[in-house]
C-alpha cells in the first residue's frame, strides 16, 4: 500500500468520524435540546469516545459551526435563484421556488432546528446566523431595486418582510406538532408576496 493511499484512507476515516459525530449531535440536539445535551450524550450516540470527539471538535458550538457551514453550502444556490425570481416576480415563479426550498428544508430540517436552538444560547452562533440573515435580506433588497419600481428604502422594507415571512413559515412547518399544509402555505405566501410587490397597491 502506497503512502498516498494510506493518507487518503486516513483522511476518509477522519471525515467519516466527523460526520458520524455531527449526525449524533444533531439527533441529540433535536431530541433533548442543545443546552441539555452533553458531549457524552453525543459520543454515546455516535459510538465514540470523548477523546475522539475532542480530536475533531473543541466544543458543542464547534459542531454547530460545522453544521452552519453545511447549511451555507446547501442554501447558497437556492437563495441566489431567489434573487433572480424577485427581479421579475410572478406567481408561478414564487410557487416554483417555494416548492423547491421546502424540499431543501425537508433535507435539512433537523440541522436547522439544532442550529436555531444553539443560536438562542451561544452568542457566536446567534451572531453568525444574524449575519447570514442580513446578507440574504440585503440580496433580496438589491434584487427588488433592479426593477426600478422601488426606492432603496422601499425595497429594504419589503426584503425584511419577505425574509421574515419565509423564516416564520419554516419555523411553523418544522415544529414537531405542525399540521401546516405546505401546498396551501405556498399558495398563500406566493399571493402575499405578489400583492406586496405590486406597485399599483401603493398608489
Amino acid at each position: 500500500m502506497t503512502d498516498v493511499v494510506r493518507t487518503n484512507m486516513r483522511d476518509l476515516q477522519k471525515e467519516m468520524t466527523r460526520n458520524r459525530l455531527k449526525e449524533a449531535a444533531v439527533a441529540c440536539f433535536v431530541e433533548n435540546g442543545y443546552l441539555a445535551t452533553a458531549v457524552t450524550d453525543i459520543t454515546k450516540t455516535a459510538g465514540a469516545t470523548r477523546a475522539t470527539f475532542y480530536l475533531h471538535y473543541k466544543t458543542k458550538a464547534d459542531v454547530v459551526n460545522a453544521l452552519l457551514d453545511e447549511l451555507d453550502v446547501a442554501y447558497a444556490q437556492p437563495f441566489a435563484e431567489f434573487a433572480t425570481v424577485l427581479a421579475q416576480p410572478t406567481l408561478d415563479g414564487f410557487r416554483t421556488w417555494l416548492t423547491e426550498i421546502i424540499g431543501m428544508w425537508e433535507q435539512t430540517r433537523d440541522i436547522s432546528i439544532a442550529v436555531s436552538d444553539a443560536a438562542s444560547v451561544e452568542r457566536e452562533i446567534g451572531d453568525r446566523r444574524a449575519r447570514s440573515f442580513e446578507f440574504e435580506t440585503d440580496r433580496i433588497a438589491k434584487a427588488l431595486s433592479t426593477s426600478g419600481e422601488w426606492s432603496a428604502k422601499q425595497a429594504r422594507i419589503r426584503a425584511v418582510l419577505i425574509f421574515s415571512q419565509l423564516g416564520s413559515l419554516f419555523m411553523q412547518w418544522s415544529a414537531r406538532d405542525s399540521d401546516l399544509d405546505a401546498e396551501e402555505a405556498i399558495d398563500v405566501l406566493a399571493a402575499m408576496w405578489m400583492a406586496a410587490l405590486d406597485p399599483e397597491n401603493f398608489h
